[in-house]
């Protein structure tokens, strides 16, 4: 399906292009680019980290160690930024977005070894209360586990951190638990038909989060769990800021009753499912009234219910905690959400890529907070750094196979 092909370039195009323009334009904190930087500009360099793993993630905590640095958290850095104190020397903020099961079990236990701290922005409507047991770190250097054992999980049924889990880190004070929205989901936002869902769909590795979120009966389904043959359409971030469209529930019905009584899942193991199932949605959405999209007043509002739901419960799972920061899942915001967040009691807001914005210094507005990713903590000022050709080449060796991977299965 040639749309399909085509939205996953474009969500790879979104994804990779802003860092590869950032570089190009120079766009980057000014250490990014210099041979012989002495130190840091008065700045707070902010990092993000997904999954990581126990060799390359020791690696970047020494580097940090040996060139001095000190890693602050949430309020600390909120508080320097605001020009309330001196921004300390050396000083990085390190982020851990989604809250995934090597959070625990590798990042936790090395921030401890090293003496370092980090913020990590969870998605509490994802959040199991408890998960199986796993090994960690600590059973990597006593060599009773390997570094397959330690992210396993994340490829298993409990990919992301319990409540437990998360509970012990932030009674530690290693981690800072600050909000990545409550679901973390995409909207439709258009009538472009782009796939369906078939037993092949990348629903990515947690939580279905690249299955939009529909409604249903009139009420939208954070589960994400929809039936084989379901239409998709062009989706983006719900916190993006394009409003959802809602298609129509009849015609959607006949492609999933359609799927169904042709085999269930069998059916999408036959040549041309994809012609047979357009068709029929085709027939039945002629039948039938086009979708609608929902109005500024209802996208304002499902926003700010998104955000406070999840400052409301990471607060009351974690008693005594204040949360007033967040990350936008994608890196992708937008005024609408910014203002909602304003409404929601946020006081920070961190993207990736911000145009107005190369690095964070005191006085910048705190809703607009740039990041850069992990690979360029090697960048930094210090012994040991790393040529950005070598950090460009280990990220797309890292990158290509998964992308590789998911348009084989388009």
């Amino acid at each position: 399906m040639v749309a399909n092909l085509f939205n996953k370039l474009r969500w790879s195009y979104r994804k990779n292009v802003p860092d590869i323009l950032a570089l190009l334009r120079r766009h980057y904190p000014d250490f990014m680019f210099n041979q012989n930087p002495q130190s840091l500009q008065n700045e707070i360099p902010v990092f993000t980290f997904h999954s990581v793993e126990p060799v390359s993630f020791e690696a970047k905590l020494k580097f940090l160690r040996h060139n001095g640095y000190r890693t602050l958290n949430s309020e600390e850095f909120r508080a320097a930024i605001a020009g309330e104190h001196d921004i300390p020397a050396k000083s990085v903020l390190l982020t851990f977005d989604d809250g995934t099961a090597t959070l625990w079990s590798v990042a936790f236990p090395l921030l401890q070894k090293y003496g370092f701290r980090a913020v990590s922005f969870i998605i509490p409507g994802c959040i199991p209360e408890r998960a199986p047991e796993t090994p960690t770190y600590w059973d990597f250097a006593a060599k009773r586990a390997t570094v397959a054992s330690l992210t396993a999980r994340e490829r298993n049924q409990s990919p992301l951190c319990s409540w437990q889990e998360v509970q012990e880190m932030h009674d530690s004070g290693v981690i800072d638990f600050q909000s990545h929205t409550m679901h973390h989901h995409m909207v439709n936002v258009s009538p472009q038909l782009v796939d369906f869902i078939h037993p092949c769909y990348d629903f990515y590795f947690f939580a279905n989060i690249n299955v939009p979120v529909y409604r249903e009966n009139g009420k939208l389904n954070y589960a994400r769990q929809m039936p084989w043959g379901t239409p998709v359409y062009r989706a983006e971030p719900r916190m993006a800021g394009q409003p959802q469209y809602y298609d129509d529930e009849a015609a959607r019905q006949a492609c999933i009753e359609y799927a169904g009584k042709n085999g269930g899942e069998k059916f999408f193991s036959h040549e041309g499912w994809r012609k047979s199932l357009t068709a029929v949605y085709r027939e039945a959405l002629s039948k039938r009234r086009p979708g609608e999209f929902e109005t500024p007043e209802t996208q304002a509002q499902t926003i700010w219910q998104d955000l406070h739901l999840a400052k409301q419960m990471i607060e009351t799972r974690l008693p005594g905690k204040k949360v007033d920061q967040l990350c936008y899942p994608w890196f992708m915001g937008s005024d609408v959400a910014v203002a909602q967040s304003r409404r929601a009691g946020y006081r920070v807001n961190y993207w990736g890529f911000v145009p107005q914005y190369k690095t964070n210094h005191a006085g910048q507005d705190l809703f607009y907070v740039p990041r850069i990713e992990d690979h360029y903590i090697y960048r930094l000022p210090g012994e040991g750094r790393k040529s950005l050709k070598e950090i460009l080449q280990t990220k797309v060796q890292a990158n290509l196979p998964r992308f590789m991977n998911r348009v084989a299965n388009q």
